[in-house]
């Protein structure tokens, strides 16, 4: 039988393994969507529509969904 505390260090480890999330600051971020094919996304923090298709991988998102979408591992931010 597994102790309560083996779970939380489960967790952890789950947790270190995640991709690291850069901190983001001011009224909007740029982040790119690495896949090939055309999707729409709902913001999760916001509920805006982000749509994302080939020729326009790169936008403007709310730092709040930024940050959940870039843990999907489909996005990146975007460079200057």
């Amino acid at each position: 039988m597994a102790c309560c505390g083996q779970g939380r260090a489960a967790l952890v480890l789950d947790r270190a393994s995640a991709p690291q999330v850069p901190a983001v600051r001011g009224p909007s971020v740029r982040i790119e969507f690495t896949q090939p094919t055309a999707v729409m996304i709902r913001g999760p923090a916001t509920g805006r529509h982000y749509q994302f298709h080939p020729g326009a991988e790169t936008q403007w998102v709310d730092p709040r969904d930024a940050t959940s979408l870039m843990r999907s591992g489909y996005f990146r931010l975007a460079g200057d």
